[in-house]
């Protein structure tokens, strides 16, 4: 089985002031998830309770496990970034 291994009480703090505060959704999940699996969730349950596969579950905890709270982060991409749809006024 998959699951973190040893959070400091820092990185814990820091994890759910992220899962609070953070403004981005996905960096949100990602640590709430790092959390969960430090309590003992196993992978396929954190898959379902964010609603995605237990791959990417995986690979959540494998970025956090590689890179820390830096894993939890989306990678710069190449192209434009998107735009925000605005009601259209009739």
């Amino acid at each position: 089985m998959l699951y973190v291994k040893d959070i400091s009480a820092e990185e814990k703090l820091t994890l759910e002031n992220m899962k609070k505060n953070y403004p981005g959704y996905m960096p949100r999940m990602r640590a709430h998830a790092v959390l969960l699996s430090d309590t003992g969730y196993e992978v396929q349950q954190i898959a379902d309770i964010f609603g995605v596969c237990r791959q990417t579950t995986a690979s959540w905890l494998r970025s956090w496990a590689k890179q820390g709270i830096f894993g939890l982060f989306d990678k710069p991409r190449s192209g434009r970034p998107r735009k925000a749809l605005a009601k259209a006024s009739f």
